[in-house]
């Protein structure tokens, strides 16, 4: 029961990796702000967990962030734990992207981690204690095909983490985990392109992991709520790969 009595705010809450740890920390006594894009399915998702809510913010709005973050202290009676995990995945040779295209994969992933950050470290501080994961991806740290915009924005995740990881000191702390290939709603359409079906979109997209298989949610969310419990409690400003051996080769 590491998060007894201890509320959640997750971005991207309503499925993959957000939800999972979302689940984790209700399943180990917390309550937890499902905040999504879309609010049907992030209220949906909330129904099927005992004290949690669900919200709608795009990220990318600081308004909308701040409206959610407002929402979750006057319902769930404050934040203790963050987790950024909203995001979105595009791909394609740069010489493709427009100016608008890149913003908006700046705005979403860079500038959605920055709005809650900003909204929520206050509010941890404020309490004296607390913890935020923010969530970057291998693509921060090796280069991979047609992905210069998405890589680009999750490495500035993981500096932006480091960054205000001594600003939230002493009260919170503030650390980064770089998911590797993960099944989750948003590969689940990249794989079926890639491979024709699942089954071979998978195939394809181990071969270069060392581990022969993809995570699932569930995993990240474990390595996610390590940075979030006391397990942690002398770890901060650290960008933490979970890639099943992906960047050793």
């Amino acid at each position: 029961m590491r998060f007894e009595d201890q509320v959640l705010f997750v971005t991207g809450g309503a499925s993959g990796i957000g939800l999972a740890t979302a689940r984790r920390v209700v399943a180990e006594g917390g309550r937890a702000a499902l905040v999504d894009l879309d609010l049907a399915k992030a209220e949906a998702a909330a129904a099927e967990l005992p004290g949690c809510i669900g919200l709608a913010a795009n990220v990318a709005d600081e308004a909308a962030v701040a409206a959610a973050v407002a929402a979750t202290v006057e319902r769930l009676g404050g934040i203790d734990l963050v987790v950024a995990a909203a995001g979105h995945a595009e791909f394609g040779p740069i010489a493709e992207w427009d100016t608008a295209r890149f913003n908006r994969m700046m705005e979403v992933h860079v500038g959605g981690t920055f709005h809650v950050c900003k909204h929520t470290l206050p509010i941890l501080k404020a309490r004296g204690s607390g913890s935020i994961v923010t969530i970057a991806s291998t693509a921060a740290f090796t280069a991979n095909p047609k992905n210069a915009p998405y890589g680009a924005a999750k490495a500035a995740i993981a500096g932006l983490t480091r960054q205000l990881s001594l600003e939230a000191l002493p009260e919170v702390r503030v650390n980064c985990v770089a998911p590797g290939r993960t099944i989750t709603g948003m590969t689940t359409p990249l794989m079926l392109a890639r491979g024709g079906d699942m089954a071979e979109g998978e195939r394809i997209f181990v071969q270069g992991i060392p581990m022969k298989r993809m995570a699932s949610p569930d995993e990240l969310a474990a390595t996610i709520c390590f940075f979030l419990s006391d397990d942690a409690s002398f770890v901060t400003g650290q960008t933490l790969l979970a890639d099943g051996g992906e960047t050793i080769v």
